[in-house]
């Protein structure tokens, strides 16, 4: 089944959700046409031995598709690991790397927060923490002002989330957030730079910043410790003395986009008080 929908080429994303209707009838649309009759029947004594809930009933038949329509998301979210299971259980490989394909793709296409491994185990997509950093960074991007911010933003992570991952993308594409935002709060600025990070970007924020004296001192050192972040980047931002430039690790792009994420967080609270001066 092709990706190139119209809902995936034009829909902005937005904030991951933890829940989705649409993910979840997609699921028990797949496993209702594809899990064989005693796979069903093992997966149902699974997942009642295993959450202690009861899987739901259709007509006078228990319906294990239901489970992912009506359970709880936890119970929805271990039924996944629970189809895995009863499929590698019964060596059928092939249902088995088709279910866990398909479960990747609707996670993917229905924008959840969440990744399944090669066991089937569900977890937070890179970590709790990363999902959240993320989550918090677009609420404060909904605003109208900040609609190229967020859009270079929810690229950088739409490039690490791509098949195949493109991690220099990636921590180009949060460069160029920040490198828009600080452009928002000094207009004048051609392009983002250490000295620009240490200097007028932080002496025009700290104008709105607010706070006591330590405050104050903090809100320096976080410019300054921004001006570094700017400075290391450069080096995949403006490429490399090589033929092929070497991509970040997915590690080293997972630690960009976490702490890009929360720079970008506090530099966009005081663009809007800038705004609200100006």
């Amino acid at each position: 089944m092709t990706s190139q929908r119209f809902s995936q080429l034009y829909l902005e994303r937005g904030v991951p959700s933890r829940d989705s209707e649409r993910f979840r009838n997609r699921l028990a649309a797949y496993v209702w046409d594809n899990l064989r009759p005693a796979y069903s029947h093992r997966a149902i004594k699974i997942f009642e031995a295993e959450t202690g809930t009861r899987v739901p009933f259709r007509g006078v038949h228990q319906v294990f598709a239901e489970v992912f329509r009506q359970s709880e998301l936890r119970d929805v979210l271990d039924a996944v690991t629970f189809v895995q299971c009863v499929l590698a259980e019964a060596y059928d490989h092939l249902a088995r790397d088709a279910w866990l394909s398909f479960v990747r793709r609707a996670m993917h296409e229905e924008n959840m927060g969440y990744a399944i491994d090669d066991a089937g185990v569900v977890h937070f997509h890179v970590d709790q923490e990363f999902e959240r950093n993320r989550a918090a960074t677009l609420a404060v991007l909904q605003l109208p002002q900040f609609a190229a911010v967020r859009a270079a933003f929810e690229d950088a992570y739409r490039h690490l989330d791509s098949e195949p991952q493109d991690t220099k993308a990636s921590v180009r594409s949060i460069f160029e957030a920040m490198e828009i935002l600080s452009r928002l709060c000094v207009p004048d600025a051609k392009n983002l730079n250490q000295w620009l990070a240490k200097n007028t970007l932080k002496e025009v924020c700290l104008n709105v910043a607010g706070g006591d004296e330590t405050e104050q001192k903090v809100v320096r050192g976080f410019f300054d410790g921004l001006g570094e972040w700017v400075n290391a980047l450069h080096l995949y931002r403006h490429g490399q003395a090589a033929i092929e430039p070497v991509a970040p690790s997915e590690d080293l792009a997972v630690y960009v986009l976490s702490t890009g994420s929360a720079h970008l967080r506090q530099l966009a609270i005081y663009a809007v008080r800038l705004g609200q001066n100006s």
